[in-house]
């Protein structure tokens, strides 16, 4: 059985880690306040008799193999600890944190179980830092290779590379923290929705159908820079104007589609004074969709715009590549043992695609079936200081899992 109480404090001294006198947290991927949450986990980890390990890129695994097969692939759970700037509590963290609590109360039940339990904590989940998401996860399924880590860099120019050798891990070796396929029976991961489905409709839970996928790009329009009160409004290649136009022709394009998304999540205009028509643009394009055919369209169709435009206005430009991740689609056996537990826990759950890329997409393959459980956000809120929930919420989550993992471990 869930410990509650346990479950609760755990999740609150780990949520000291970053806090802001604000609300909400601030811990980056490398960071001091990421060390020192790991090193408050890995204690954890330890002191409940877990076996734990750091691969050469710092994802953290920690298994429980006092099993009747300690051989057999393990059932599998986890997330990640690091978050945005000015972000909240429960992205991510919540998962680790029920993951730890299920595989603690499975071990503490005293059921003899065939095989082993391991809980993961990716690094790097977040793309705040170096402008890519789910960079540990993406190294262990071989997706990520070490020329990309060393060339991936933050807004001080230190590369992902030379973040991990600062942190005294190994990324030179990156090779051996790649996992076979079959390596685990499963994967779940308990997160937050970070949307307000479940919310408006009443659910405790969701059981994950599939997960959306992101492709990014960084743009770099260069058009000419000339003073704001000399030069008439006709004798202007204004970059901005550029990039107004290609931000709309975005919202545009998504809008046609069912499920896409389409966002510029940030924009650095060159020089940036109030008296100089901006000369050059850099701004961040993230397109998501649950369907490959539907974003790899929207994705065509806005380069090619951005193409024909700079031919109309009279401007060049450059696209740096960030991210191009494939939607995925979670087992459907896996989705209705889910569903199944949560119907005979008297939770009420709702199946639902995941509209955020997380680490599970990714585990596909390395385990034989993958799972997600989301529990509610209050008004859907997150990647934000005032990310909330109801506790009570997370807990039937974790029931869930709890249970989910049992049955799996007993196979």
């Amino acid at each position: 059985m869930i410990n509650e109480k346990r479950f609760k404090e755990n999740f609150d001294e780990i949520s000291k880690f970053g806090a802001l006198d604000g609300g909400g947290l601030t811990r980056l991927a490398f960071s001091n306040e990421d060390k020192n949450a790991r090193e408050f986990l890995i204690n954890l980890m330890k002191n409940a008799g877990l076996k734990v390990r750091i691969d050469t890129v710092g994802n953290i695994f920690a298994k429980f193999d006092n099993v009747i097969d300690p051989n057999l692939p393990a059932v599998s759970v986890g997330s990640h600890i690091d978050s945005v700037p000015k972000g909240g509590f429960y992205d991510g963290t919540l998962g680790v944190m029920a993951g730890l609590e299920a595989i603690m109360s499975i071990k503490e039940s005293g059921i003899k179980i065939k095989r082993p339990l391991e809980l993961i904590v990716f690094v790097c989940e977040e793309s705040s830092r170096f402008k890519m998401a789910t960079i540990g996860s993406k190294i262990v399924s071989g997706k990520l290779s070490l020329d990309r880590v060393k060339e991936l860099k933050d807004d001080n120019e230190i590369s992902v590379f030379q973040a991990m050798k600062n942190f005294g891990l190994m990324p030179e070796n990156l090779q051996k923290s790649i996992l076979k396929d079959n390596t685990y029976k499963s994967y779940i991961e308990l997160h937050i929705e970070q949307g307000r489905v479940l919310e408006q409709k009443g659910f405790s839970v969701g059981i994950v159908t599939g997960i959306a996928a992101p492709i990014r790009f960084e743009l770099n329009i260069k058009a000419r820079a000339d003073h704001s009160g000399a030069t008439p409004m006709d004798m202007r290649n204004d970059a901005l104007i550029a990039a107004s136009h290609i931000i709309l022709k975005a919202q545009e394009l998504a809008k046609k589609e069912k499920t896409a998304v389409a966002t510029v999540g940030y924009i650095r205009v060159i020089p940036g004074a109030l008296n100089v028509v901006p000369g050059e643009v850099v701004m961040g394009v993230d397109i998501r969709d649950i369907d490959e055919l539907t974003l790899g369209l929207v994705n065509e169709n806005l380069r090619a715009y951005i193409k024909s435009l700079s031919k109309e206005l009279n401007f060049s430009y450059d696209i740096k590549e960030l991210a191009y991740d494939k939607p995925v689609k979670l087992d459907d056996d896996m989705i209705n043992l889910l569903y199944e537990n949560a119907k005979n826990l008297e939770i009420n759950s709702l199946k639902m695609p995941s509209g955020a890329g997380h680490d599970a997409m990714h585990l596909k393959g390395i385990a034989k079936s993958v799972g997600m459980i989301f529990v509610p956000c209050k008004d859907g809120i997150s990647h934000n200081i005032n990310e909330s929930i109801n506790f009570e919420d997370a807990i039937k989550g974790a029931k869930i899992l709890e249970k989910t993992m049992l049955d799996l471990a007993s196979e």
